[in-house]
């Protein structure tokens, strides 16, 4: 247990430790953190604050034990110890530890702080002179009725004020030094001589010098003694509770206060060390369950692990071994499998789990889920998840269209490239064959004298046409061919490749000038778009491939985001019923 000491001198933090050390059973771990006397400047100032909260909150404290004469004044005491309780992760507790009573109380009690008395008493208390080093003995309960009509008192605020026994405000005690006079049936009255004729018409005894101020109280006023050291609970500021005041030169179990302290000190070690046992137990206590969808139960199991919950199994078929395990403490229900009706310690998240769900019926197959091994995604609102889910959608329906469109492009562009494939080869061979062509004049002049096999006549006047091939007596066989019947470049597809590549010989091809000149014109546009139709094939083939990549790194982000949802959202609902996992059901305990 860590205690951390505030403006005490050297030599008395180590006795104070040592006095503290000899009535627990438990070992402490003293700091000192302002040395009174060492120092040249011992007081906290509202300088030094920020870093004398951070110095403070690096050593972890159980216990604070503080010397107002710690602090330049008291509202930074205060705002110090606020700060530092707002601060440490540990339920830190403060006791005020004094030397002189009324001098160290003084300044604090200038904020009217709740003294709270072992009896269960309440007041605000503003007046050190109120306390009482002695104890008092029998004081009888008088209660002031009909016995002044107002009173004049300075209240704490230094004030004047009148007011009758009923305006005082509760839980206010009155000082009697405070009070001017008294407005009786009988006019108005000193203090000391209203008090000596109250007195004397009381049945119970009391002595004048033992009233010390009135106490309002939820029935009336009452004369009251005075308040005992011994019999301070603790004192409650409007933001800070000090739960123990304490005499330094008192420290022994003798004391009340000081022996009150230390229950409280021991209390808080056995509370933390059932706490720990606690604590293993509930990180060993075993849950089981049923969910049909992998990722959901992974992502369970891993949030359970996170908060040291490591003997977690959720299956998506449940046996009759899952049901009769007898080490389950937890059964967590997920889906519609039939409930576990042994199990008193039931937890039935299937309402909250269809909510969880809801989102994603329509945005993701929930089986292709898996979980991702990255560090905890960041917060995710309902709101935001859904906007970015149609986003998302929206840009899958897009590719879907793009991909589709280029694959129908795609077969048009490959159905053509086919076309022009085919014909490609012949119109290489023609070309040639053109090349090496006979010109259709220099036939025409020696016709009787050519000897061929067969000859192609490409002219596009057939009467032209015919009469060459009479004049063709000695070749064989003749074969006429209109060029300009081929308009576009697909059209060389009619040519019967078959038969026409016999006469793809060289010097067998007679043409005219212009049937020449078209036919290697169209030759070389079907050359020409068959190498435009690959290159533009192998661009729409990048498209779909780009797109299908897009695609698919949009399918992996739509996953990535789902898979999000869920953590985001089951890390919740676990922070939601923590609580009911950090209690042993009391069969299991």
């Amino acid at each position: 247990m860590q205690i951390v000491g505030i403006g005490f001198a050297s030599s008395n933090w180590d006795s104070l430790v040592k006095q503290l050390q000899k009535q627990v059973s438990h070992q402490l771990n003293g700091k000192l953190f302002v040395d009174s006397v060492s120092n040249v400047e011992t007081e906290i100032t509202t300088k030094e604050f920020d870093y004398a909260s951070e110095e403070l909150k690096k050593l972890k404290a159980d216990w604070v034990l503080f010397s107002p004469d710690a602090f330049v004044n008291p509202e930074v005491c205060l705002k110090l110890l606020e700060k530092l309780k707002n601060n440490s992760k540990k339920n830190v507790s403060y006791v005020l530890v004094l030397d002189d009573m009324s001098h160290d109380l003084s300044g604090l009690l200038k904020f009217q702080p709740v003294l709270e008395l072992v009896n269960k008493m309440q007041f605000r208390l503003s007046a050190p002179e109120m306390l009482l080093n002695h104890h008092i003995g029998s004081f009888p309960r008088i209660r002031l009725d009909n016995d002044f009509q107002t009173m004049d008192y300075t209240n704490h605020l230094g004030i004047m004020v009148r007011q009758s026994a009923s305006e005082v405000p509760l839980n206010t005690l009155v000082p009697l030094n405070s009070i001017q006079n008294f407005k009786t049936n009988n006019g108005n009255l000193a203090p000391e001589i209203w008090l000596q004729k109250l007195l004397r018409k009381q049945v119970k005894i009391a002595l004048p010098n033992r009233v010390l101020g009135i106490l309002r109280e939820a029935k009336g006023c009452y004369l009251f003694p005075g308040v005992p050291f011994n019999s301070i609970q603790r004192l409650n500021f409007e933001n800070i509770k000090v739960e123990h005041l304490i005499r330094l030169d008192e420290c022994n179990l003798k004391n009340p206060p000081f022996k009150r302290f230390i229950e409280d000190m021991n209390g808080d070690h056995k509370t933390w060390l059932k706490g720990i046992q606690q604590k293993k137990k509930i990180k060993s206590a075993a849950v089981y369950g049923s969910g049909k969808y992998m990722i959901v139960n992974a992502l369970i199991e891993k949030l359970f692990s996170e908060i040291g919950m490591t003997n977690v199994k959720l299956h998506t078929k449940i046996t009759s071994a899952h049901v009769a395990r007898k080490d389950s403490v937890y059964w967590l229900q997920l889906d519609e499998s039939p409930e576990i009706k042994n199990k008193s310690f039931l937890i039935d998240w299937r309402t909250d789990l269809n909510h969880i769900l809801e989102p994603l019926k329509n945005f993701v197959d929930l089986n292709d889920l898996q979980i991702e091994n990255n560090s905890a995604p960041q917060p995710l609102q309902k709101t935001e998840f859904e906007k970015m889910c149609k986003y998302i959608l929206a840009e899958e329906k897009s590719l879907e269209n793009t991909i589709q469109h280029a694959e129908s492009s795609q077969m048009l562009y490959k159905q053509e490239r086919d076309v022009l494939q085919k014909i490609n080869v012949f119109s290489k061979m023609l070309i040639k064959a053109l090349t090496e062509s006979t010109s259709w004049e220099e036939a025409a002049e020696n016709a009787a004298e050519l000897k061929k096999t067969r000859t192609l006549l490409m002219c596009e006047e057939e009467n032209i046409a015919a009469e060459l091939n009479l004049k063709l007596s000695k070749v064989q066989r003749k074969l006429w061919i209109n060029p300009f019947k081929f308009q576009q470049p697909e059209d060389l597809i009619q040519f019967n490749t078959k038969m026409l590549l016999t006469y793809l010989k060289p010097k067998t091809i007679i043409v005219t000038p212009d049937g020449r000149t078209h036919l290697e014109k169209l030759c070389q546009q079907v050359i020409e778009q068959g190498e435009n139709a690959e290159t533009v094939l192998n661009e729409q083939n990048e498209k779909i491939e780009h797109s299908k990549t897009d695609a698919a790194l949009l399918i992996k982000n739509k996953k990535s985001l789902a898979v999000r949802w869920l953590h985001v959202s089951l890390k919740q609902l676990l922070y939601r019923d923590r609580h009911l996992f950090q209690t042993l059901p009391e069969k299991a305990a």
